[in-house]
């Protein structure tokens, strides 16, 4: 991420960081970086809601924003999502799955059991899986979500 500052700007900033003491100045720009980081999460997050049918919570219980030393940090971990976080229905013939919106999939031999969807794998009855979409550092990872939030 790139700050610019203009000529006024960039002087009204340096005469307010010599007002202060040096440690606060550490204090400052890692308080300063994290609102930065959880503004650049919020407008993540909603482009992200508006390209896949993922809710907010389940996005933002993924994303942690700690402020380091002079700065902040984001980190977005998380395995693989079941299809339940994403929009999905369960009809006769199967479970159908909305993961990006306007994109409705029906899973092949799908089939829900004590409330978790799952599949079968290959011909034969067994072995079952669970349906699972995108993690969420991935949903992160598109590009039209990175270029919001940079």
């Amino acid at each position: 991420m790139e700050i610019t500052f203009d000529e006024n700007r960039h002087r009204a900033l340096l005469q307010t960081l010599q007002q202060l003491e040096p440690q606060n100045v550490y204090k400052a720009s890692s308080a300063a970086a994290k609102r930065a980081m959880i503004a650049a999460r919020t407008a993540g997050s909603r482009k992200i809601r508006q390209i896949y049918t993922m809710k907010a919570r389940d996005i933002n219980s993924r994303v942690t924003v700690k402020g380091t030393n002079g700065g902040a940090e984001m980190k977005i971990k998380g395995p693989m999502e079941g299809v339940k976080k994403y929009r999905s229905v369960m009809q006769k013939q199967g479970v159908f799955v909305i993961i990006k919106k306007g994109n409705r999939t029906r899973i092949p031999r799908s089939f829900t059991l004590n409330n978790s969807f799952l599949k079968r794998e290959g011909a034969s009855r067994f072995p079952i899986k669970g349906i699972y979409g995108p993690a969420v550092p991935q949903l992160f990872g598109n590009p039209e979500v990175v270029a919001v939030m940079a």
